[in-house]
């Protein structure tokens, strides 16, 4: 009675040590065998292998176990129990026994398996995503109907992956299903006591928690999606967050509520990009500026060192040139005070004025500069009468100075720079040519972007905010260039008319 009551308890009650239950059943049997000395519990025996062979797939396993079935009931029957059956063929004949019931329950079991299988594959794939292995858009929207009819408080979580479709194009589709995968791993771990997790579309997957008001009031949520997510993924996600019942009452008003958030929050976000990169655009014009103004103001003091050096060698007298040099340094004061006042919008000051006494004046203020490096400057007036236009002098004496400069710094020793004037019925046009080195084909149409620059010392804005001034004077330029024969800047600018040009001479 002991024995049995022992077999009984290890059947009903220790349920939980499901992989010992086999052995302890088969002790169990052992005992009662033993302790009652009766063959009796040869169907015992037999139930219980026929148990562990409907639950153990291994084939290995099951043969194993077949085998110590049998050698217990034939030990314990030769031992304990007074028989006339021990000999060897009964023994085999027990064998068989057991090997035919482990066989037949085993086969059963597959069966059963395969078919409860082939029964529950069609929900599977009816309610799951076959990528993630989360539930699909369909399966989200039947449980949360079920969660809100059953009136359970909760919070509906929607996530969108911001950069999955720009890692698509950059590196296939294998690396967005990787990033898909992982995101929906990590949703499972970091939502633990989640009702459902799902993949809610293409980029966007659902998370549906209980409502915990401590959780809400922690932030804890926002924390896992604003933090760790990202920093476990690598991409930055966008979320919207709505709750039953305190936001929405149905499950379609809820979803809203959590799409409109979500909008939101991408609205936010994409403001905060514009704004950095407005911020970086500023950054980069004021940058570009002090670079151009820096070049700029760099013109006039090599002109006033070049004054100061021929009048230190001509007894410190520097009254044929004073008025030159002080035109240069109100030139450099004024592009110093456009620096400093880059914030505020610039109006340039157009007169109508004679493009002859702005070669001039070019020419007498390169003409120093020129002669020490051995370079001549030549003069060609084409045009039958002064040509007037209607121009903002500082400006269009900055663009000459620049050309001619760099043509002066192209050129070796010995140079010559060739200045020539004309005009038709509407326009003049104003050609620089040089007899140095030329530029590079490939060069040619580099040669006015910012920054662009073949010199040591260069800063690549002196061409750019010459073309940046012919476009100012409704002009065009033009660059010709042969290697080591030379470069031609060829300027073409609308001429004054004859009543703007009396008006403004009357004026001054």
């Amino acid at each position: 009675m002991l024995t049995g009551l022992i077999l009984c308890f290890v059947t009903y009650r220790l349920q939980k040590l499901h992989r010992l239950i086999p052995w302890l059943h088969l002790l169990s049997i052992c005992l009662l065998h033993a302790a009652g000395h009766s063959n009796l519990c040869y169907p015992l025996y037999v139930l219980a292998l026929a148990r562990f062979s409907f639950i153990t797939p291994d084939k290995k396993k099951l043969w194993a176990g077949t085998f110590v079935y049998a050698a217990a009931y034939l030990l314990v029957m030769n031992i304990f129990v007074q028989s006339e059956a021990r000999i060897w063929l009964y023994g085999l004949n027990c064998l068989l026994d057991f090997t035919a019931i482990a066989l037949l329950c085993n086969t059963a079991s597959a069966q059963f398996l395969k078919k409860e299988r082939l029964h529950s594959e069609p929900l599977v794939i009816t309610q799951k995503d076959s990528l993630t292995g989360l539930y699909n858009f369909e399966e989200a929207h039947r449980r949360l109907e079920q969660l809100i009819r059953n009136k359970q408080s909760l919070v509906f979580i929607l996530i969108d992956c911001n950069d999955l479709k720009a890692m698509n194009t950059s590196g296939g589709f294998q690396a967005g299903n990787f990033i898909l995968k992982q995101m929906a791993d990590l949703l499972q771990i970091l939502f633990k006591d989640a009702h459902f997790i799902a993949r809610y579309g293409g980029d966007e997957f659902a998370v549906v928690m209980p409502l915990d008001h401590i959780t809400l009031k922690d932030a804890s949520i926002q924390l896992k999606l604003d933090s760790e997510l990202p920093k476990l993924t690598g991409i930055q996600n966008t979320y919207g967050i709505a709750t039953y019942p305190s936001d929405a009452q149905t499950k379609d008003d809820l979803i809203l509520h959590a799409e409109h958030n979500l909008f939101m929050k991408k609205r936010d976000s994409l403001l905060k990009q514009e704004e950095h990169m407005q911020r970086s655009e500023k950054l980069r014009v004021v940058g570009e500026l002090a670079s151009g103004m820096a070049h700029e103001i760099r013109n006039p003091l090599t002109t006033v060192r070049g004054f100061l050096q021929l009048a230190k060698a001509s007894g410190y007298n520097i009254e044929a040139w004073y008025n030159l040099i002080m035109d240069e340094v109100n030139r450099m004061s004024d592009l110093t005070g456009e620096f400093l006042q880059f914030s505020k919008p610039h109006r340039t000051d157009f007169r109508t004025d004679s493009l002859h006494d702005c070669i001039l004046k070019v020419i007498s203020l390169m003409e120093s500069e020129a002669t020490s490096s051995g370079h001549v400057i030549h003069f060609q007036d084409m045009a039958a009468d002064e040509i007037f236009m209607l121009m903002d002098q500082d400006k269009m004496t900055q663009l000459l100075l620049n050309i001619v400069k760099n043509a002066c710094e192209a050129m070796e020793t010995n140079g010559s720079i060739h200045i020539q004037v004309s005009r038709d019925p509407k326009n003049a046009t104003l050609v620089i040519a040089d007899n140095g080195p030329g530029i590079p084909s490939e060069y040619l149409e580099q040669i006015f972007h910012p920054f662009f620059t073949t010199k040591e010392t260069g800063t690549g804005l002196g061409l750019s905010i010459c073309y940046k001034i012919v476009q100012d004077h409704h002009g065009t330029l033009e660059v010709e260039s042969e290697l080591n024969k030379g470069t031609r800047f060829i300027l073409t600018f609308p001429m004054a008319d004859k009543a703007d040009t009396l008006k403004d001479n009357a004026a001054s």
